[in-house]
Protein backbone atom coordinates (compact mmCIF):
# COMPACT_ATOMS: atom_id res chain seq x y z
CA UNK A 1 0.00 0.00 0.00
CA UNK A 2 1.11 3.51 -1.10
CA UNK A 3 2.45 5.84 1.67
CA UNK A 4 0.95 9.65 2.11
CA UNK A 5 3.17 11.73 0.90
CA UNK A 6 4.85 14.40 3.09
CA UNK A 7 2.94 17.23 1.91
CA UNK A 8 -0.56 15.57 2.18
CA UNK A 9 0.67 14.51 6.19
CA UNK A 10 1.78 18.28 6.31
CA UNK A 11 -2.17 19.34 4.68
CA UNK A 12 -4.18 16.89 6.82
CA UNK A 13 -2.41 18.10 9.73
CA UNK A 14 -2.81 21.36 9.38
CA UNK A 15 -6.63 21.30 8.39
CA UNK A 16 -7.04 18.90 11.82
CA UNK A 17 -5.41 21.94 13.96
CA UNK A 18 -6.97 24.95 12.30
CA UNK A 19 -10.61 26.15 13.09
CA UNK A 20 -13.61 26.17 10.26
CA UNK A 21 -13.52 29.76 10.39
CA UNK A 22 -10.08 30.13 8.55
CA UNK A 23 -11.16 28.14 5.30
CA UNK A 24 -14.69 29.99 5.07
CA UNK A 25 -13.14 33.65 5.52
CA UNK A 26 -10.86 32.23 3.02
CA UNK A 27 -13.45 30.59 0.52
CA UNK A 28 -15.17 34.59 0.90
CA UNK A 29 -12.33 36.29 0.09
CA UNK A 30 -11.14 34.53 -2.53
CA UNK A 31 -14.60 34.86 -4.20
CA UNK A 32 -14.63 38.49 -3.39
CA UNK A 33 -11.24 39.02 -5.53
CA UNK A 34 -12.99 36.99 -8.46
CA UNK A 35 -16.28 39.11 -8.01
CA UNK A 36 -14.40 42.44 -8.35
CA UNK A 37 -10.80 40.93 -9.51
CA UNK A 38 -7.52 43.63 -9.62
CA UNK A 39 -5.90 43.97 -13.10
CA UNK A 40 -2.19 42.62 -12.61
CA UNK A 41 0.29 45.16 -14.07
CA UNK A 42 3.72 43.39 -14.00
CA UNK A 43 5.06 44.25 -17.11
CA UNK A 44 6.05 48.19 -17.87
CA UNK A 45 5.64 47.18 -21.75
CA UNK A 46 2.50 45.61 -21.13
CA UNK A 47 -0.96 46.97 -23.32
CA UNK A 48 -2.84 47.56 -19.71
CA UNK A 49 -0.01 48.97 -18.22
CA UNK A 50 0.44 51.78 -20.62
CA UNK A 51 -3.38 52.22 -20.72
CA UNK A 52 -3.46 52.67 -16.95
CA UNK A 53 -0.85 55.43 -17.22
CA UNK A 54 -3.10 57.33 -19.72
CA UNK A 55 -6.14 56.71 -17.85
CA UNK A 56 -5.02 57.78 -14.74
CA UNK A 57 -3.33 60.91 -16.56
CA UNK A 58 -6.92 62.06 -17.83
CA UNK A 59 -8.70 61.52 -14.80
CA UNK A 60 -6.52 63.53 -12.28
CA UNK A 61 -6.23 66.64 -15.56
CA UNK A 62 -10.40 66.40 -14.89
CA UNK A 63 -10.83 65.85 -11.67
CA UNK A 64 -7.68 67.72 -10.02
CA UNK A 65 -6.98 71.09 -12.57
CA UNK A 66 -10.29 71.04 -13.42
CA UNK A 67 -10.21 70.11 -17.38
CA UNK A 68 -12.70 68.52 -19.76
CA UNK A 69 -11.74 65.39 -21.40
CA UNK A 70 -13.26 62.50 -23.81
CA UNK A 71 -11.79 59.07 -24.28
CA UNK A 72 -12.53 55.66 -26.35
CA UNK A 73 -11.52 52.55 -24.38
CA UNK A 74 -11.14 50.18 -26.80
CA UNK A 75 -10.13 46.69 -26.47
CA UNK A 76 -12.02 43.05 -26.98
CA UNK A 77 -14.31 41.69 -24.93
CA UNK A 78 -13.25 40.63 -21.34
CA UNK A 79 -10.11 42.15 -21.78
CA UNK A 80 -10.26 44.17 -18.35
CA UNK A 81 -11.91 47.55 -19.80
CA UNK A 82 -14.08 48.26 -17.08
CA UNK A 83 -11.76 46.39 -14.64
CA UNK A 84 -8.71 49.24 -15.47
CA UNK A 85 -10.84 51.79 -15.12
CA UNK A 86 -12.32 51.53 -12.04
CA UNK A 87 -8.98 50.42 -10.50
CA UNK A 88 -8.00 53.78 -11.71
CA UNK A 89 -10.63 55.54 -10.28
CA UNK A 90 -9.87 53.94 -6.73
CA UNK A 91 -6.28 55.26 -6.53
CA UNK A 92 -7.77 58.66 -7.33
CA UNK A 93 -6.84 61.25 -4.70
CA UNK A 94 -10.21 63.26 -5.01
CA UNK A 95 -13.56 61.15 -5.33
CA UNK A 96 -15.69 62.54 -7.97
CA UNK A 97 -19.13 61.60 -9.41
CA UNK A 98 -19.37 58.61 -11.27
CA UNK A 99 -22.28 58.20 -13.46
CA UNK A 100 -22.65 54.50 -15.29
CA UNK A 101 -24.60 54.44 -18.40
CA UNK A 102 -25.11 51.48 -20.47
CA UNK A 103 -26.15 51.32 -23.90
CA UNK A 104 -27.69 47.96 -23.14
CA UNK A 105 -30.07 49.31 -20.76
CA UNK A 106 -30.43 53.10 -21.94
CA UNK A 107 -31.91 52.40 -25.22
CA UNK A 108 -32.76 55.69 -25.94
CA UNK A 109 -31.54 59.06 -24.98
CA UNK A 110 -34.91 59.44 -22.51
CA UNK A 111 -33.76 56.55 -20.59
CA UNK A 112 -30.17 57.91 -20.10
CA UNK A 113 -31.50 61.29 -19.02
CA UNK A 114 -33.68 59.54 -16.27
CA UNK A 115 -30.33 57.56 -14.98
CA UNK A 116 -28.68 60.50 -14.99
CA UNK A 117 -30.90 62.25 -12.89
CA UNK A 118 -31.47 59.61 -10.60
CA UNK A 119 -27.61 58.76 -9.94
CA UNK A 120 -26.92 62.29 -9.48
CA UNK A 121 -29.67 62.18 -6.94
CA UNK A 122 -28.30 59.78 -5.13
CA UNK A 123 -24.71 61.08 -4.89
CA UNK A 124 -25.48 64.63 -4.49
CA UNK A 125 -29.17 64.38 -2.15
CA UNK A 126 -30.21 67.58 -4.78
CA UNK A 127 -32.84 66.84 -7.32
CA UNK A 128 -32.27 68.60 -10.58
CA UNK A 129 -34.42 70.03 -13.02
CA UNK A 130 -37.83 68.79 -11.27
CA UNK A 131 -40.36 68.79 -14.17
CA UNK A 132 -43.66 69.23 -13.03
CA UNK A 133 -45.30 70.59 -16.31
CA UNK A 134 -43.94 67.73 -19.22
CA UNK A 135 -45.69 68.65 -22.40
CA UNK A 136 -48.72 66.44 -22.90
CA UNK A 137 -47.66 65.60 -26.30
CA UNK A 138 -44.34 64.43 -25.28
CA UNK A 139 -45.81 62.29 -22.48
CA UNK A 140 -48.28 60.64 -24.40
CA UNK A 141 -46.65 59.80 -27.32
CA UNK A 142 -43.66 58.69 -25.97
CA UNK A 143 -43.45 54.95 -27.18
CA UNK A 144 -39.87 54.27 -25.44
CA UNK A 145 -40.67 55.35 -22.20
CA UNK A 146 -40.51 52.94 -19.73
CA UNK A 147 -44.06 51.97 -17.82
CA UNK A 148 -42.21 50.16 -14.68
CA UNK A 149 -40.37 53.70 -13.78
CA UNK A 150 -43.33 55.58 -11.44
CA UNK A 151 -42.58 58.59 -9.15
CA UNK A 152 -42.59 55.30 -6.32
CA UNK A 153 -39.72 53.62 -7.74
CA UNK A 154 -37.38 56.58 -7.95
CA UNK A 155 -38.61 57.81 -4.10
CA UNK A 156 -37.70 54.06 -3.07
CA UNK A 157 -34.64 53.91 -5.02
CA UNK A 158 -33.00 57.73 -4.23
CA UNK A 159 -35.03 58.00 -0.82
CA UNK A 160 -36.37 60.84 -1.92
CA UNK A 161 -39.04 61.79 -4.65
CA UNK A 162 -38.88 64.09 -7.40
CA UNK A 163 -40.03 63.77 -11.27
CA UNK A 164 -38.17 63.25 -14.21
CA UNK A 165 -38.00 65.67 -16.77
CA UNK A 166 -39.43 65.56 -20.65
CA UNK A 167 -35.93 64.30 -22.82
CA UNK A 168 -36.15 67.99 -24.30
CA UNK A 169 -34.12 69.07 -21.41
CA UNK A 170 -31.40 67.24 -21.98
CA UNK A 171 -29.05 69.73 -22.95
CA UNK A 172 -29.92 71.62 -19.57
CA UNK A 173 -28.80 68.44 -17.03
CA UNK A 174 -26.00 67.70 -18.67
CA UNK A 175 -24.88 71.69 -18.55
CA UNK A 176 -25.33 71.65 -14.92
CA UNK A 177 -23.04 69.01 -14.31
CA UNK A 178 -19.53 71.57 -14.32
CA UNK A 179 -21.31 73.32 -11.90
CA UNK A 180 -21.52 70.74 -8.83
CA UNK A 181 -19.52 70.55 -5.89
CA UNK A 182 -17.50 67.96 -7.18
CA UNK A 183 -15.67 66.60 -10.45
CA UNK A 184 -18.00 64.05 -12.46
CA UNK A 185 -16.46 60.77 -14.73
CA UNK A 186 -19.21 59.78 -16.96
CA UNK A 187 -18.49 55.67 -18.19
CA UNK A 188 -20.72 55.03 -21.36
CA UNK A 189 -20.69 51.36 -21.70
CA UNK A 190 -21.19 49.76 -24.93
CA UNK A 191 -20.28 53.40 -26.45
CA UNK A 192 -21.13 51.57 -29.79
CA UNK A 193 -24.94 51.31 -29.10
CA UNK A 194 -25.27 54.93 -28.38
CA UNK A 195 -24.11 56.00 -31.47
CA UNK A 196 -26.73 54.55 -32.74
CA UNK A 197 -29.11 56.36 -31.22
CA UNK A 198 -31.09 58.91 -33.38
CA UNK A 199 -29.41 61.98 -33.88
CA UNK A 200 -27.33 61.38 -31.01
CA UNK A 201 -27.99 64.05 -28.99
CA UNK A 202 -26.80 62.32 -25.63
CA UNK A 203 -23.11 62.11 -27.32
CA UNK A 204 -23.60 65.73 -28.63
CA UNK A 205 -24.40 67.43 -25.62
CA UNK A 206 -21.89 65.62 -23.30
CA UNK A 207 -18.88 66.14 -25.39
CA UNK A 208 -20.28 70.04 -26.32
CA UNK A 209 -20.39 70.48 -22.55
CA UNK A 210 -16.80 68.15 -22.18
CA UNK A 211 -15.22 70.93 -24.96
CA UNK A 212 -16.34 74.28 -22.90
CA UNK A 213 -14.99 72.77 -19.82
CA UNK A 214 -11.44 74.37 -19.48
CA UNK A 215 -9.24 74.72 -16.64
CA UNK A 216 -9.05 77.59 -14.60
CA UNK A 217 -12.76 78.91 -15.15
CA UNK A 218 -13.95 78.19 -11.28
CA UNK A 219 -15.85 74.97 -12.65
CA UNK A 220 -15.15 71.63 -11.87
CA UNK A 221 -13.94 68.98 -14.49
CA UNK A 222 -15.75 66.32 -16.57
CA UNK A 223 -14.60 63.55 -17.90
CA UNK A 224 -16.35 60.96 -20.39
CA UNK A 225 -15.06 57.76 -20.76
CA UNK A 226 -16.56 54.81 -24.05
CA UNK A 227 -16.31 51.31 -23.54
CA UNK A 228 -16.36 49.52 -25.99
CA UNK A 229 -15.36 46.47 -28.09
CA UNK A 230 -16.21 47.95 -31.76
CA UNK A 231 -13.14 48.78 -33.30
CA UNK A 232 -15.04 51.47 -36.07
CA UNK A 233 -17.09 53.31 -33.56
CA UNK A 234 -15.38 56.49 -34.23
CA UNK A 235 -16.92 56.01 -37.61
CA UNK A 236 -20.45 55.63 -36.62
CA UNK A 237 -20.17 59.52 -35.12
CA UNK A 238 -21.84 61.89 -36.66
CA UNK A 239 -19.90 65.09 -37.92
CA UNK A 240 -20.51 67.34 -35.49
CA UNK A 241 -20.36 64.94 -32.62
CA UNK A 242 -17.06 64.03 -33.78
CA UNK A 243 -15.90 67.05 -34.00
CA UNK A 244 -16.50 67.59 -30.31
CA UNK A 245 -14.39 64.12 -29.77
CA UNK A 246 -11.11 64.43 -28.49
CA UNK A 247 -10.05 61.93 -30.79
CA UNK A 248 -8.18 60.12 -27.86
CA UNK A 249 -8.55 56.00 -28.16
CA UNK A 250 -6.33 53.79 -25.06
CA UNK A 251 -6.32 50.26 -25.97
CA UNK A 252 -6.30 46.98 -23.98
CA UNK A 253 -5.37 43.44 -24.48
CA UNK A 254 -6.04 40.28 -22.31
CA UNK A 255 -2.62 38.47 -20.99
CA UNK A 256 -0.23 37.80 -23.97
CA UNK A 257 2.20 35.32 -21.99
CA UNK A 258 1.41 32.37 -19.69
CA UNK A 259 3.06 33.57 -16.86
CA UNK A 260 0.95 36.79 -16.60
CA UNK A 261 -1.80 34.57 -17.10
CA UNK A 262 -0.20 32.07 -14.13
CA UNK A 263 0.30 35.62 -11.91
CA UNK A 264 -3.31 36.44 -12.21
CA UNK A 265 -4.61 32.94 -10.78
CA UNK A 266 -1.85 33.28 -7.86
CA UNK A 267 -3.29 36.78 -7.02
CA UNK A 268 -6.71 35.88 -6.83
CA UNK A 269 -5.82 32.45 -4.67
CA UNK A 270 -3.76 35.00 -2.40
CA UNK A 271 -6.06 37.91 -1.89
CA UNK A 272 -5.31 40.35 1.36
CA UNK A 273 -7.08 39.37 4.01
CA UNK A 274 -7.01 41.46 7.28
CA UNK A 275 -6.21 39.10 10.51
CA UNK A 276 -5.63 39.82 14.20
CA UNK A 277 -1.58 40.65 14.55
CA UNK A 278 -1.98 38.69 17.83
CA UNK A 279 -3.90 36.29 16.78
CA UNK A 280 -1.86 33.24 16.49
CA UNK A 281 -4.03 30.65 14.53
CA UNK A 282 -4.66 33.25 11.60
CA UNK A 283 -0.73 33.12 11.11
CA UNK A 284 -0.91 29.67 11.03
CA UNK A 285 -3.59 29.31 8.53
CA UNK A 286 -2.24 32.62 6.62
CA UNK A 287 1.11 30.81 6.26
CA UNK A 288 -0.29 27.14 5.61
CA UNK A 289 -2.62 28.65 2.75
CA UNK A 290 0.19 30.28 0.69
CA UNK A 291 2.19 27.29 1.06
CA UNK A 292 -0.56 25.27 -0.30
CA UNK A 293 -0.99 27.97 -3.33
CA UNK A 294 2.73 27.33 -4.48
CA UNK A 295 2.33 23.24 -4.53
CA UNK A 296 -0.69 23.86 -6.26
CA UNK A 297 0.26 25.92 -8.90
CA UNK A 298 3.16 24.16 -9.17
CA UNK A 299 1.89 20.91 -9.91
CA UNK A 300 2.31 19.80 -13.67
CA UNK A 301 -1.81 18.90 -14.28
CA UNK A 302 -2.55 22.19 -12.46
CA UNK A 303 0.31 23.77 -15.47
CA UNK A 304 -1.23 21.87 -18.02
CA UNK A 305 -5.14 22.52 -16.99
CA UNK A 306 -4.22 26.35 -16.86
CA UNK A 307 -2.14 26.24 -20.05
CA UNK A 308 -5.20 24.83 -21.95
CA UNK A 309 -7.57 27.55 -20.93
CA UNK A 310 -4.76 30.03 -21.50
CA UNK A 311 -4.64 28.77 -25.36
CA UNK A 312 -8.41 28.88 -25.65
CA UNK A 313 -9.53 31.68 -24.21
CA UNK A 314 -7.88 34.47 -22.30
CA UNK A 315 -11.04 35.52 -20.81
CA UNK A 316 -11.34 36.55 -17.59
CA UNK A 317 -14.50 35.75 -17.02
CA UNK A 318 -13.92 32.04 -18.06
CA UNK A 319 -11.06 32.01 -15.24
CA UNK A 320 -13.50 33.39 -12.77
CA UNK A 321 -15.86 30.48 -13.05
CA UNK A 322 -12.85 27.86 -13.04
CA UNK A 323 -11.47 29.28 -10.14
CA UNK A 324 -15.17 29.31 -8.51
CA UNK A 325 -15.93 26.05 -9.36
CA UNK A 326 -12.87 25.12 -7.81
CA UNK A 327 -13.28 27.35 -4.33
CA UNK A 328 -16.73 26.04 -3.90
CA UNK A 329 -15.08 22.16 -3.46
CA UNK A 330 -13.19 22.88 -0.18
CA UNK A 331 -14.57 21.61 2.87
CA UNK A 332 -12.91 21.78 6.61
CA UNK A 333 -11.78 18.12 6.13
CA UNK A 334 -10.08 19.40 2.31
CA UNK A 335 -9.28 22.87 2.80
CA UNK A 336 -6.22 22.87 -0.26
CA UNK A 337 -6.70 23.08 -4.00
CA UNK A 338 -5.82 19.90 -5.66
CA UNK A 339 -5.25 18.93 -9.37
CA UNK A 340 -7.86 16.55 -9.36
CA UNK A 341 -10.73 19.09 -8.01
CA UNK A 342 -8.89 21.43 -11.21
CA UNK A 343 -9.41 18.74 -13.52
CA UNK A 344 -13.37 18.39 -12.33
CA UNK A 345 -13.81 22.42 -12.55
CA UNK A 346 -12.37 22.45 -15.73
CA UNK A 347 -14.65 19.37 -17.28
CA UNK A 348 -17.82 22.12 -16.11
CA UNK A 349 -16.36 25.11 -18.52
CA UNK A 350 -15.91 22.53 -21.86
CA UNK A 351 -17.85 21.94 -24.26
CA UNK A 352 -19.86 18.28 -23.93
CA UNK A 353 -18.89 16.12 -26.69
CA UNK A 354 -21.53 15.80 -29.60
CA UNK A 355 -21.40 11.90 -29.98
CA UNK A 356 -19.90 10.44 -26.82
CA UNK A 357 -21.04 6.92 -28.10
CA UNK A 358 -19.03 7.03 -31.08
CA UNK A 359 -16.66 4.17 -29.96
CA UNK A 360 -19.45 1.56 -28.83
CA UNK A 361 -20.37 1.84 -32.67
CA UNK A 362 -21.44 -1.61 -34.50
CA UNK A 363 -18.32 -3.07 -36.51
CA UNK A 364 -19.93 -2.18 -39.70
CA UNK A 365 -21.08 1.29 -38.48
CA UNK A 366 -17.52 2.31 -37.34
CA UNK A 367 -16.04 0.76 -40.98
CA UNK A 368 -19.15 3.22 -42.80
CA UNK A 369 -17.83 6.20 -40.57
CA UNK A 370 -13.95 5.55 -41.49
CA UNK A 371 -15.27 5.11 -45.17
CA UNK A 372 -16.91 8.97 -45.00
CA UNK A 373 -13.26 10.22 -43.55
CA UNK A 374 -11.90 8.75 -46.99
CA UNK A 375 -14.77 10.12 -48.86
CA UNK A 376 -14.10 13.47 -47.53
CA UNK A 377 -10.10 13.31 -47.64
CA UNK A 378 -10.60 12.41 -51.40
CA UNK A 379 -12.57 15.63 -52.42
CA UNK A 380 -16.34 14.31 -51.54
CA UNK A 381 -17.98 15.88 -48.43
CA UNK A 382 -20.99 14.52 -49.50
CA UNK A 383 -21.63 10.64 -50.17
CA UNK A 384 -23.54 7.87 -50.77
CA UNK A 385 -24.52 4.93 -49.53
CA UNK A 386 -23.11 3.25 -52.56
CA UNK A 387 -20.49 5.49 -52.74
CA UNK A 388 -19.05 4.34 -48.86
CA UNK A 389 -20.31 1.14 -49.97
CA UNK A 390 -17.77 1.05 -52.94
CA UNK A 391 -15.19 2.31 -50.49
CA UNK A 392 -15.50 -0.67 -48.35
CA UNK A 393 -15.39 -3.11 -50.69
CA UNK A 394 -12.39 -1.73 -52.41
CA UNK A 395 -10.51 -2.01 -49.03
CA UNK A 396 -11.89 -5.74 -48.59
CA UNK A 397 -10.41 -6.53 -51.52
CA UNK A 398 -6.55 -4.65 -50.76
CA UNK A 399 -6.90 -6.33 -47.59
CA UNK A 400 -7.28 -9.53 -48.92
CA UNK A 401 -4.96 -9.69 -52.81
CA UNK A 402 -2.58 -7.33 -51.19
CA UNK A 403 -1.88 -7.60 -47.34
CA UNK A 404 1.55 -6.29 -47.71
CA UNK A 405 0.84 -2.83 -48.29
CA UNK A 406 -1.43 -2.58 -45.35
CA UNK A 407 1.86 -3.92 -42.88
CA UNK A 408 1.35 -7.83 -43.10
CA UNK A 409 -2.52 -7.31 -41.48
CA UNK A 410 -5.61 -8.32 -43.44
CA UNK A 411 -8.39 -6.40 -42.11
CA UNK A 412 -10.85 -8.84 -41.68
CA UNK A 413 -13.89 -6.93 -42.49
CA UNK A 414 -17.53 -8.63 -41.96
CA UNK A 415 -20.36 -7.86 -44.31
CA UNK A 416 -21.86 -4.31 -44.37
CA UNK A 417 -24.90 -3.71 -45.09
CA UNK A 418 -27.41 -0.65 -45.29
CA UNK A 419 -29.20 -1.18 -41.31
CA UNK A 420 -25.74 -0.10 -40.65
CA UNK A 421 -25.91 2.87 -42.59
CA UNK A 422 -29.69 3.90 -40.97
CA UNK A 423 -28.06 3.31 -38.09
CA UNK A 424 -25.75 6.08 -38.38
CA UNK A 425 -28.38 8.49 -39.60
CA UNK A 426 -30.95 7.64 -37.02
CA UNK A 427 -28.37 8.87 -34.28
CA UNK A 428 -27.42 12.47 -36.80
CA UNK A 429 -23.96 11.28 -37.64
CA UNK A 430 -24.96 11.28 -41.14
CA UNK A 431 -26.53 13.95 -41.96
CA UNK A 432 -28.89 14.50 -45.17
CA UNK A 433 -27.72 16.84 -47.40
CA UNK A 434 -30.06 17.03 -50.19
CA UNK A 435 -34.06 17.60 -51.01
CA UNK A 436 -35.84 14.26 -50.38
CA UNK A 437 -37.78 12.85 -53.22
CA UNK A 438 -40.24 10.15 -53.31
CA UNK A 439 -39.40 8.72 -56.75
CA UNK A 440 -35.34 8.71 -55.97
CA UNK A 441 -34.10 5.60 -54.44
CA UNK A 442 -33.12 6.07 -50.66
CA UNK A 443 -29.64 4.55 -51.09
CA UNK A 444 -28.92 7.10 -53.40
CA UNK A 445 -29.36 10.35 -51.27
CA UNK A 446 -26.38 12.61 -50.30
CA UNK A 447 -25.76 12.91 -47.10
CA UNK A 448 -22.83 14.58 -44.81
CA UNK A 449 -20.46 13.80 -41.64
CA UNK A 450 -21.45 15.42 -38.86
CA UNK A 451 -18.25 14.08 -36.84
CA UNK A 452 -14.87 15.65 -37.49
CA UNK A 453 -11.86 13.34 -38.15
CA UNK A 454 -10.01 13.78 -35.01
CA UNK A 455 -13.49 12.40 -33.28
CA UNK A 456 -13.57 9.57 -35.34
CA UNK A 457 -9.55 8.66 -34.31
CA UNK A 458 -10.85 9.04 -30.76
CA UNK A 459 -13.41 6.42 -31.50
CA UNK A 460 -11.25 4.12 -33.41
CA UNK A 461 -8.74 3.79 -30.82
CA UNK A 462 -10.95 3.54 -27.83
CA UNK A 463 -12.75 0.65 -29.57
CA UNK A 464 -9.28 -1.43 -30.09
CA UNK A 465 -9.56 -2.78 -33.46
CA UNK A 466 -6.16 -2.47 -35.45
CA UNK A 467 -7.39 -3.56 -38.44
CA UNK A 468 -9.69 -0.04 -38.48
CA UNK A 469 -6.80 1.88 -36.89
CA UNK A 470 -4.94 0.71 -40.12
CA UNK A 471 -7.67 1.58 -42.65
CA UNK A 472 -8.21 5.12 -40.93
CA UNK A 473 -4.18 5.79 -41.12
CA UNK A 474 -4.39 5.65 -45.01
CA UNK A 475 -7.03 8.63 -44.92
CA UNK A 476 -4.38 11.38 -45.93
Amino acid sequence: MPRPSKHTSTQKQASQSLPIHCINSQKRAILASIHHPQPLLENEHDTNVLAAQQITSLLEGSVIRGEGNSCLLLGPRASGKSQLLDSCLEKLQIKPIIIRLSGWAQRNDRLALREIAIQLSQQTGTTFLSANDPTEEETENDEDANPFLDQNTIQHATGSAFSLPPASHLPALISVIPTLAHPAVIILDAFDLFALHPRQSLLYCLLDTVQSCHAGQGRNGLAVFGVTSRVDTVQLLEKRVKSRFSGRTIRTGPPTTFTHWLGTVKALLLPDIRHDADDDVDKRWKEAWAASIDRFLADKAVEEILNETFSITRDFRTLGRLLTALVVQLTPSNPFPLASQLQSAAMTQRARPRFPFLSSLSYPSMCLLIASVHSETAGHPLFTFEMLHDLFRSQVRASTLAPVQINGGSIGMVRCSTDAFETLVMARIFVCASSTSLNGAKGYLKYRSAVEREDVKKAVEKAGQVNMKKWLTKAQ
